[in-house]
């Protein structure tokens, strides 16, 4: 065992400064720097011991700072600061081990040298050793690792983070390359915490409501927007806390069941609905043209939407359960009808999007009408339970 203490036969993580970087290696990487969320990684896939060599813009916490020529004695994962590999091909190295003459190179999808995987390595080096390519399964490849050396490689870095970490679906999902990620950014990059911006996405959702009670053109596509954007960011915050962001402070307790990004977030929705159901209701009743008869039944149909998705909002906040009052899944109407989804709309708020566009005509009642009936929806599994299961559905679907 050499002086700086590792277990025998399990691999070393050795990170060292990469003089070809032209960007600020200290700036995180979707909320925290890469070597920092390497190291950690590592660390989870049974890495013995993370070591930083001299010369680091930023030494990982918790890694022995080392210099050149420095024993190590062990197998080894040698990288570039700024170098963030797939957290399954590090386990991958941890269930594979090299011979102790073996020494192979991993690079990026632009070909530069990113790390190397040597068998036994004796000492530090002073810069990450050139070998043959090592052979990976198809799983895996120069896609599953990004060197951060210049501003045009943050992005790619930043996408491979996000499909690694987060829950989001980026290769089947368009709208989540496009929007999803770029909200993930912006979101990662705030100082806010995830508390906050869970906080701003409910406000902003319940603030489409004092738009649409313009009654103006402009102010209905306002609410529609806010809206948008308050389910849009609230469906991320569980991604963004799963990049485990240094904004993020759990603010949870035994004593306390409010956990950031969840609890808030999921009523969002419901919330956001209720309020643009019923400032439309009134937007559309006040209609001087209207018909007593009609007002009355645009009323009585907007009331029980919105006591729909105010029931839903109750089942949340009591820890019922999930499925009651849900929203039916788009995808799992898609499948049964036969027919594909576009990649646009695969993990897209749809619904939201469905009455942007319906705010889009200025007339109130399309975006009203889209509401209610996803309202409307919401008490499907009571329609479709077995005959001999109908008595106290309604009473269950509430409690």
């Amino acid at each position: 065992m050499s002086e700086l203490g590792h277990s025998a036969g399990v691999p070393t993580l050795v990170i060292l400064a990469d003089g070809d970087a032209r960007v600020d290696l200290t700036r995180p990487v979707l909320g925290v720097t890469s070597s920092a969320r390497v190291a950690a990684n590592a660390r989870r896939a049974g890495f013995s011991r993370v070591l930083g060599g001299p010369g680091l813009q930023r030494r990982p916490e918790g890694s022995i700072e080392v210099a050149t020529g420095d024993e190590v004695g062990a197998p080894a994962l040698i990288l570039w600061e700024g170098t963030y590999v797939d957290p399954q091909l590090l386990r991958l190295m941890i269930e594979h081990p090299l011979e102790a003459d073996e020494r192979f190179a991993l690079y990026d999808e632009v070909g530069r040298p990113a790390a190397c995987f040597a068998g036994r390595l004796e000492r530090v080096p002073p810069t990450v050793p050139v070998a043959e390519g090592l052979d990976l399964p198809e799983r895996f490849g120069a896609h599953s690792l990004a060197r951060l050396v210049d501003e045009e490689d943050r992005q790619r870095s930043e996408a491979l983070v996000a499909a690694c970490e987060s829950e989001l679906d980026l290769e089947g999902s368009s709208f989540n390359r496009v929007a999803g990620m770029w909200t993930l950014r912006w979101l990662a990059r705030s100082r806010a915490s995830i508390a906050q911006l869970e906080l701003a996405a409910l406000v902003a959702a319940l603030g489409a409501g004092i738009w649409v009670l313009s009654g103006a053109w402009w102010g209905l596509l306002a609410g529609a927007i806010f809206l948008l954007f308050g389910v849009h960011v609230a469906r991320l915050l569980r991604p963004l806390r799963a990049l485990g962001t240094a904004a993020f402070t759990s603010a949870t307790t035994l004593d306390d069941p409010y956990e950031p990004g969840e609890t808030l977030a999921q009523l969002v929705r419901p919330l956001g609905h209720a309020v643009f159901i019923a400032t439309s209701t009134y937007v559309l009743v006040a209609e001087s043209d209207r018909s007593q008869v009609a007002a009355l039944v645009l009323l009585a149909v907007g009331g029980v939407a919105v006591l729909l998705d105010i029931a839903r909002v109750r089942l949340l906040l009591r820890r019922g359960a999930p499925d009651r009052l849900a929203l039916p899944r788009m995808d799992t109407w898609v499948r049964r009808l036969g027919i594909g989804v576009p990649g646009a709309l695969v993990q897209a708020p749809v619904l939201e999007l469905a009455m942007f566009l319906g705010a889009c005509t200025g007339e109130p009642g399309v975006p009203w009408t889209i509401a209610v009936a996803a309202a409307g929806s919401r008490l499907w599994p009571w329609f479709v339970a077995p005959a001999a299961n109908d008595e106290g559905q309604i009473r269950r679907l509430l409690s």
